[in-house]
């Protein structure tokens, strides 16, 4: 089952295409990019600290492993709208460039503005996960708004089918209140 929209996400001024995916390679998709060409992972949803799970810190993968193994898990991926695009690939090739002539000043200056973009981009992207669970989604669970226990991984680049940068957040859908 696959399901698309593009939202507006008035809060953080941005909008993005949000999808979901119901999981079903035992998060291989991200866990093979987590903590090595891709940042570990945050918690994200607001259920998550009821679980021992503090919003905000790294994603222990064998506790998301545990966790996921109690039913079915939805992919939330938030793709950045094209401004964000544009800005972020402008920035991250002009601080390879820098690097690559030996630059480093100008390199370090650079990669400052690619995590301000990057910023604005994990805003937007928890923007969407509030709009969400707040909307609720009828499969997760009846009540609204809801709280998930939601782990969110950065992907800046798309190795994995996705060419522009992105956010997974996987939620495990049985532990949705």
């Amino acid at each position: 089952m696959r399901t698309t929209t593009t939202i507006g996400i008035t809060g953080a001024g941005l909008t993005g295409t949000l999808r979901l995916t119901w999981v079903s390679d035992d998060l291989a998709h991200v866990i093979e990019h987590a903590g090595t060409d891709e940042p570990t992972g945050t918690w994200t949803g607001l259920a998550c600290s009821r679980h021992g799970l503090p919003i905000g810190s790294n994603v222990d993968i064998s506790a998301l492993k545990q966790l996921s193994a109690r039913g079915e898990i939805a992919d939330l991926i938030w793709e950045a709208p094209e401004d964000i695009v544009r800005e972020h690939n402008r920035r991250h090739q002009a601080a390879m460039q820098a690097y690559q002539a030996g630059d480093i000043v100008l390199a370090e200056q650079e990669w400052s503005k690619v995590r301000d973009v990057w910023s604005r981009a994990w805003a937007a992207n928890c923007a969407a996960l509030d709009l969400i669970q707040a909307a609720g989604i009828s499969r997760f669970s009846p009540a609204k708004p809801q709280r998930w226990v939601a782990a969110s991984f950065e992907h800046h680049c798309g190795p994995h089918g996705i060419q522009n940068p992105h956010v997974h957040s996987i939620v495990v859908v049985g532990l949705t209140s």
